[in-house]
This record gives structure tokens, C-alpha cells and sequence, in this order.
């Protein structure tokens, strides 16, 4: 047999080698990896699980699917993953819903930690205390002072009862001394016309849904979310900047696999997942929705998911709120 030149050889090993190391842990001789997204097609997320499929596919080096689940506030979804084989084949893509939604509904039947294994936390984002622009209030002391004195009607908007707006809405009002009314709606784009009307006075809202009405001058922030400040406000002071606590968790979008699933296969799809997370497309597009590219160890993910579960945990056991 003829010997190929060293440099051959070289550049051979070179283009063999990373889709070795990616397949190392998943099905031997490929087959579909299947991207389970508990929502619906067309949302920001769907997106993001989208356009992850292709560079995901080339990395791992077997085709994507990206299969949307819908229903059960997310049940039908993790159940999915949740009864797949434990080969990394089959993968949940979730938001930070889900970590919230079994602390309201006891009887939802997963976990996170307990039922599916956290992967990758592809994004991040804040949110943002906003109120209407005709309020006089420049800032957050300001609108409580307001608030305190009657001034303002309090009907704090939210989009949807339990949800992360709803719960950030109440705990503001108790650590401030306020008397609030929460007013949910179903979804974002409703909760920002009414607000628009001054039919409501402020709530919080993403800060990507918030950032064209921001600029108009239609509505005004008062503090974000978050660890940090809001990449696209970065003179607003967060809540915690202005002595608010519990204020720090996420909002993210994050890829999990079945609990049981062995951790060489975890490794491999988390360093999947955050190479495909990198990669021009996927930054692009995530950051064009208003959400910022993260790509997270197995690890990194779990840590941040611990950090965050005690105080959404203590968020809804002070404010009571239970959907059953």
C-alpha cells in the first residue's frame, strides 16, 4: 500500500479528529439527533433552537431535527426527553420557565436536577422595571416615593399569572411597602398595549420587548434584572444596584438531557452545544432577538440553576402565588 506524505497524513488526521471527538458518547454509526422544544414555532426560542440545528449537526456530525412540543406548560415536552434513551439523542430545550413551573404546580411531573440533566445554557437575558412615560418618575426611589404618597395607581402589569414577570412585579411591591394590583394577560404584546393606554402603570417586561418603546421615549426604565446590567442599557442600574434583593436569576433558554444519561455523554453534547452556540449564525440571531449568546459547560449550567432555584423557591413561597 502506498504511504500518504507526512503533511497529508497531517491534514487528514486534522479533519478526522473533532468529528471523532464530537461522536465520542453518541450513537455509533450516527442517526437523528432529535431537538425537543417545549413551545410553540415562531417564538424567540424556536428560533434559537433553529438555527443551532445546522452547526450542531456539523459538529456532531449526524442530522438535527428541531421538534416542537406544545402543551402542559411544558409536560408534553420534558415528558418527551424525560422517556427517551439515555444516549444523548433526544434533547430538551427549555427556558427558565421550567425550573419555575414545578415550584407552582406541585403537580407537574418533572424537575430539573431531579427528572433532566442540565447541558448548556445557550442565553441569557434581563428584564426590565419599566413604567408609562407620562409617569413623572425618573427613578426607582422616585416612583416609590410617588407611590407611597397615592400619586400613582398601582396596577402592575404582567403576561401571564406565575410567570417570571408577575412574581418580579409582586416581590418589588413587598420589599418597596407597596399595596399592588398584579393585572396578567396572556403574553407580552398585550400586557405593553395596555400599558401604552396607561391603563397600567408598570410592570416588568424582557428587555428585548422593551427596547424599541425604551428608545421611542414611549416607555421609561427604572432598573433591570440580573447578575449585571442589561448589555443594551448600560446606564441602567440593576434592582440589586439600588438595594433590591433576590433580583439576580435569568431569564435563559438552556439544553437538558434525561437524568440517568451517562456523564461522558453529557461532556459531549455540552461541548457541543456550546461550540454550535458560538458560531456566527447563532450569536447573530440570538443577540438579534435581544438575548445574549452564553454556551455553558454541564457544570456552569447546573451552578446557575442552583443559585437561581432558592430564590425563585422563596419568591413564590412570600408571595403566596400557587396555580396548585
Amino acid at each position: 500500500m502506498k504511504k500518504l506524505p507526512f503533511l497529508a497524513l497531517l491534514a487528514l488526521v486534522v479533519m478526522i479528529a473533532p468529528a471523532a471527538r464530537a461522536q465520542q458518547g453518541l450513537q455509533p454509526g450516527g442517526g437523528t439527533v432529535r431537538l425537543v422544544l417545549a413551545g410553540a414555532p415562531g417564538s424567540a426560542a424556536d428560533a434559537v433552537a433553529r438555527v443551532l440545528a445546522e452547526p450542531l449537526a456539523e459538529i456532531l456530525g449526524q442530522p438535527v431535527v428541531v421538534e416542537n412540543a406544545v402543551g402542559g406548560g411544558g409536560v408534553v415536552g420534558a415528558a418527551r426527553v424525560m422517556q427517551s434513551r439515555r444516549n444523548g439523542m433526544t434533547i430538551l430545550s427549555a427556558v427558565s420557565g421550567a425550573l419555575i413551573g414545578p415550584m407552582l404546580d406541585t403537580t407537574l411531573p418533572y424537575e430539573i436536577g431531579r427528572d433532566l440533566v442540565p447541558v448548556s445554557q445557550i442565553t441569557a437575558a434581563m428584564a426590565v422595571f419599566v413604567v408609562r412615560a407620562s409617569l413623572p418618575a425618573t427613578t426607582l426611589q422616585d416612583f416609590i416615593a410617588r407611590a407611597k404618597a397615592g400619586r400613582e395607581q398601582l396596577a402592575f402589569g404582567n403576561y401571564g399569572y406565575g410567570s417570571a414577570s408577575h412574581l418580579q412585579g409582586i416581590l418589588l411591591a413587598r420589599q418597596a411597602g407597596l399595596d399592588v394590583e398584579p393585572v396578567p394577560f396572556n403574553g407580552t404584546a398585550q400586557f405593553i398595549s395596555e400599558l401604552l393606554a396607561g391603563r397600567l402603570c408598570c410592570g416588568f417586561i424582557d428587555a428585548d420587548s422593551a427596547r424599541d418603546f425604551i428608545r421611542s421615549g414611549q416607555l421609561r426604565p427604572l432598573g433591570s434584572t440580573g447578575p449585571r446590567r442589561a448589555p443594551g442599557l448600560p446606564d441602567l442600574p440593576t434592582l440589586t444596584e439600588q438595594g433590591m434583593t433576590s433580583f439576580d436569576p435569568q431569564i435563559w433558554q438552556g439544553m437538558f438531557l434525561p437524568s440517568g444519561t451517562p456523564p461522558a455523554i453529557v461532556a459531549a453534547v455540552g461541548r457541543a452545544m456550546a461550540e454550535a452556540v458560538r458560531r456566527p449564525a447563532p450569536t447573530n440571531l440570538i443577540r438579534g432577538v435581544g438575548y445574549e449568546p452564553v454556551g455553558s459547560s454541564p457544570e456552569e449550567f447546573a451552578a446557575m440553576i442552583a443559585h437561581d432555584a432558592p430564590i425563585w423557591r422563596r419568591i413564590i413561597n412570600e408571595t403566596g402565588v400557587r396555580i396548585r
